[in-house]
């Protein structure tokens, strides 16, 4: 049997995630061979986006879920970061297929998966000791 969901039962799943200062500098800097940085996946703003093509049933269009004790201006802003990247990056983002992964990096710019950073079972970010 073929799990693989047809192109119209798929969803683009957005993460925005903002590690604190301390945790930011807690995560390991990888570099690859032209000296990228690989490793925080962190965009200029210190943010990390992560991006995922999941299968999505039914009939929405869009399902956006804000943390309840986020202030509305963060949560405004936000909104709006994410909107920014579906305009610059949506013709690719929403073209996916089922597994794509990745995130965006400081200068704004797709970065493929795998994953580089853990998440936990709430998907945060899990940030080494």
């Amino acid at each position: 049997m073929d799990d693989t969901a047809k192109p119209g039962e798929l969803g683009l799943e957005l993460v925005l995630q903002h590690p604190t200062t301390e945790d930011a500098t807690r995560i390991p800097t990888v570099r690859g061979e032209n000296g990228a940085v690989l490793y925080p996946e962190l965009d200029g703003d210190g943010d990390h986006v992560h991006f995922e093509m999941v299968p999505m049933q039914g009939t929405s269009l869009l399902w956006i879920t804000i943390r309840r004790e986020i202030p509305p201006a963060a949560a405004a802003q936000s909104l709006r970061k994410i909107a920014d990247l579906i305009d610059r990056h949506g013709g690719e983002l929403l073209s996916r297929r089922q597994g794509d992964v990745g995130s965006f990096g400081s200068d704004g710019r797709l970065v493929d998966g795998p994953l580089r950073l853990g998440y936990n079972e709430h998907g945060d970010m899990v940030i080494p000791k």
